[in-house]
């Protein structure tokens, strides 16, 4: 008996020290980590926060982006949305968008949000009505976060991460310059996040770091931006209902919004028009959301088409899905005139 309770014991220390590991290395960056966005904010002049520290664990970090500044102006969406930032020396804006979000999760984070007047521009997906569009969990639960600290693969990737930058024994983060940039993370980033919740793709910095990949074009729904579209049989009910229950939410709050959705390139849009699946899809979304934002008596702008914002099909960074800065910004331009319109009725 005692044999079992020594192995029993001697069994639980190993697994908690190899949780303890894979927590501080954390491998492939499932933990945000607030130290680290506290150091880029205490930093002079203030850095960017590496995607490593952020992970992907979403929801927190947005959350503690808009608590951190005075907010008075945010976006919310989903990838599409992410480049669409502050203005030059501008304080009361957050990007609180998330890649892969989905209506479910825009609703969780609304609630978590101040009941003060707030203005939200809201970038909404026709896929999001798809019923078989799964969003990702922006904040992963107690067992999928503990079987990933358990897991092999996690604690071979740590040791390969320990073997490679032995610092992160004993830091976690670190300061380090990416073209013109401070950038606080653990190595040279794909991507980083501003301050302001908005994203940087690491060439806009570096042009010789890496730049998004540009999907081959396909028309099988089941591999076009990764089956978001596939079997899309009508805009669900369910979906429309969250949305509508994110509308009354923040008319209940005396909220401004301004709703919109993010555009596609050229050929993008010629095979959503013309496809039999998705061509009755997407033009029905698009009689539905000016009827539906008008409802609870906000605006919607139609952005499907880039060049009605105006955009080139040069502005998209990987071939007609996420536009670049140049182009978010000019979306930000239309969203800002249509809320101050808005408020001057």
């Amino acid at each position: 008996m005692a044999r079992l309770v020594v192995f029993l014991a001697t069994a639980l220390v190993l697994l908690a020290a190899l949780a303890a590991f894979n927590w501080w290395i954390d491998p492939f960056g499932e933990f945000w980590k607030p130290g680290a966005v506290q150091a880029a904010r205490a930093a002079r002049p203030q850095c960017l926060v590496s995607h490593e520290v952020i992970g992907g664990e979403y929801l927190p970090f947005k959350l503690d982006v808009f608590r951190s500044r005075p907010t008075r102006t945010f976006v919310v969406g989903s990838s599409r949305v992410l480049k669409i930032g502050s203005w030059p020396g501008e304080q009361t804006f957050a990007n609180l968008g998330m890649p892969v979000i989905s209506p479910e999760i825009v609703l969780k984070e609304n609630r978590a949000l101040p009941a003060r007047p707030l203005t939200m521009y809201l970038g909404v997906e026709a896929f999001w009505l798809n019923r078989n569009f799964h969003g990702f969990d922006v904040s992963p639960g107690f067992e999928q976060r503990a079987r990933y600290l358990l897991s092999r693969s996690a604690l071979d990737e740590s040791v390969r991460i320990v073997r490679r930058a032995p610092y992160v024994l004993l830091h976690r983060w670190r300061k380090e310059r990416v073209g013109p940039a401070c950038v606080v993370g653990r190595s040279r980033p794909a991507l980083a996040w501003r301050l302001d919740g908005s994203r940087v793709w690491s060439f806009e910095l570096d042009p010789n770091t890496y730049h998004p990949a540009v999907d081959p074009f396909t028309t099988d729904l089941s591999k076009l931006r990764l089956g978001i579209y596939d079997d899309w049989s009508g805009l669900s009910p369910e979906r429309i209902h969250v949305l509508e229950q994110v509308l009354a939410l923040a008319r209940a709050r005396g909220w401004k919004v301004v709703g919109f959705t993010p555009p596609d390139g050229d050929r993008y849009l010629r095979f959503f028009e013309s496809s039999p699946v998705i061509g009755p899809r997407w033009r029905a979304f698009a009689r539905l959301m000016p009827k539906l934002f008008a409802r609870y008596g906000y605006s919607w702008l139609d952005f499907r088409d880039a060049r009605s914002i105006p955009c080139r099909q040069s502005d998209f960074v990987d071939g007609g899905y996420h536009t670049d800065a140049a182009c978010s910004m000019r979306m930000r331009k239309r969203l800002d005139y249509k809320a101050s319109s808005a408020r001057s009725k």
